[in-house]
């Protein structure tokens, strides 16, 4: 095996599973190993707090040979009410970042249906209203869309915002897939590539995510190329949080998300990317339908055909 002239970095997660037996004890260890003032709140504000404070995880590795320690996190798993709450970096690393403020104010519907105005881009038809359907059934149905409509708009300016959170993020880094975890829109995007998601990819996707976040405004077109396919599930997902955020469901039409994906991503081969059990099928050109375009990751911000175009720096890369 060739042994590299530098350093490369790399990344390991380990899954640790325990039972609590007693979470006094726990919590007063925590305390006592805490070494900043964050580290001291988060031991004292619950077992499983405590817990993350109490484990060291550079010391799993501490004695391997050949390796030098950069840094750690150890994080709650999922489904212990603490999901949001990450220990500080062991390296003293940036604090926890907040997703973007939308500034919809405590009546959001109103804001919303006022945001709907400027987000005319959009056939209200393709965000489920039925101008053609018997009154009482038409005017839900159109106050429907014109919330979806809103909330698009919305959820596009909250994607761009916290992209710039992420490129923030992500400069001066060499991206690992803690890395991409931490991130907000990048983290949205197929996992395998991760350690391709440096701040320059995320530069361009930017562009293409607010290029697209246009269409919403100008009038609605197909994504141009893989990357905005992906900006397009990306805006969906801001959507989606946005609407469970703020309990949207009777505002909204039934099942509008698969009804977005199927009207917003009809012939979106990229979903592919997300399914494991197509791990790889960018590189098999038997794989896909015949005339689809390459998926393959240097491909991704390739206009589909000489009628769609691509915002020229994402092109140029």
């Amino acid at each position: 095996m060739q042994i590299p002239d530098q350093p490369v970095e790399a990344s390991i997660h380990i899954a640790i599973d325990v039972d609590i037996t007693d979470p006094g004890e726990l919590q007063n260890y925590a305390v006592a190993k805490a070494q900043t003032p964050e580290h001291l709140a988060m031991a004292s504000s619950g077992p499983f707090a405590a817990l993350a404070v109490s484990l060291d995880p550079l010391a799993v590795a501490a004695e391997v040979p050949g390796i030098r320690l950069l840094r750690g996190k150890v994080e709650p798993a999922e489904g212990h009410g603490l999901a949001d709450l990450v220990m500080p970096s062991v390296t003293g690393g940036e604090d926890e970042r907040e997703p973007a403020d939308t500034g919809l104010g405590d009546n959001a519907v109103a804001a919303l249906l006022e945001a709907s105005e400027r987000a005319g881009g959009i056939e209200l038809e393709l965000l489920g209203h039925k101008p053609d359907a018997p009154e009482a059934e038409r005017e839900p149905t159109r106050h429907r869309a014109l919330v979806l409509a809103g909330l698009l708009w919305h959820a596009g300016a909250a994607m761009v915002d916290e992209l710039f959170n992420d490129i923030d993020l992500l400069r001066d880094r060499k991206p690992t897939a803690a890395d991409i975890d931490e991130t907000y829109v990048i983290g949205g995007l197929p996992p395998q590539y991760a350690h391709r998601y440096d701040v320059r990819f995320a530069a361009r996707f930017l562009a293409v995510c607010n290029d697209l976040t246009m269409n919403l405004a100008a009038g609605w077109k197909e994504p141009s190329c893989v990357a905005q396919e992906l900006a397009v599930r990306c805006l969906l997902d801001e959507a989606e949080y946005l609407a469970d955020d703020l309990e949207l469901e009777a505002e909204l039409p039934p099942d509008w998300v698969a009804m977005l994906e199927q009207r917003f991503l009809r012939l979106a081969d990229s979903m592919m990317l997300f399914d494991p059990a197509m791990d790889g099928f960018e590189n098999d050109p038997e794989a896909s339908p015949e005339g689809a375009p390459s998926m393959k990751f240097e491909d991704w911000f390739r206009p589909f055909s000489p009628n769609h175009h691509v915002p020229p720096f994402a092109e140029r890369g």
